[in-house]
C-alpha cells in the first residue's frame, strides 16, 4: 500500500509541476494581453485542478487504509509513515514531501504575481475609462478673477464586458 501511496504522491507532484508551468504560461499571456490563449490556459488549469482533486481523494482513502492496517491512532502524516516503512520508501516519501511543498510555494508565488498583474490591468482600464469619459467635457479651470470654474462632468459609463 505504501508503494501505491508513493505512486499517487508522484502523480500529484507531476500535476503540480504542470500547473506551475501553466501559471507561467498564463503570466506570459497576461503580459501580452492574448485573451484567446489565456482562455485556453485557464481551461487546462481547470483540468489539472480536477486531476489533483481526484488524486487527493485517492490519497486520502489510501492513507486511511494504511492507518487502519497498521493500527495507527489519530491522524497519519508523512512523519508518522516514516516510522513504519523501509528505508527506500522513507527516502522516497521524504523526497516527494519536499518536492510537493516546494511546488506549492512556487505555485502560490506565481498565482499572487498573476493576481497582481490582473489587478493592475483593471486599474489601468478604469483610469483609461475615466480619461476617455472626460475628453469632450474637460474639467473647468479658473475664471478671470481666480474663482474656480466648476463645470464638472457627470459621467455614466457601462463598464461591463
Amino acid at each position: 500500500m505504501v508503494n501505491k501511496l508513493i505512486d499517487i504522491l508522484g502523480r500529484e507532484a507531476e500535476i503540480f509541476e504542470s500547473f506551475l508551468t501553466l501559471l507561467e504560461e498564463q503570466q506570459l499571456h497576461l503580459v501580452n494581453n492574448d485573451v484567446e490563449k489565456l482562455k485556453q490556459v485557464t481551461e487546462r488549469q481547470r483540468e489539472r485542478v480536477v486531476e489533483s482533486q481526484l488524486c487527493n481523494k485517492e490519497r486520502v482513502e489510501l492513507v486511511e487504509k494504511i492507518r487502519v492496517a497498521n493500527a495507527i491512532d489519530g491522524d497519519i502524516n508523512i512523519t508518522r509513515l516514516l516510522d513504519i516503512v523501509d528505508k527506500n520508501q522513507a527516502e522516497r516519501l521524504t523526497q516527494l514531501r519536499d518536492l510537493i511543498l516546494s511546488l506549492q510555494d512556487q505555485i502560490t508565488k506565481m498565482r499572487n504575481q498573476n493576481a497582481l498583474l490582473l489587478n493592475r490591468s483593471r486599474e489601468y482600464i478604469s483610469r483609461m475609462m475615466t480619461m476617455l469619459s472626460k475628453i469632450h467635457q474637460p474639467e473647468g479651470g479658473y475664471d478671470s478673477v481666480g474663482n474656480k470654474d466648476g463645470h464638472g462632468s457627470a459621467v455614466a459609463v457601462d463598464r461591463r464586458i
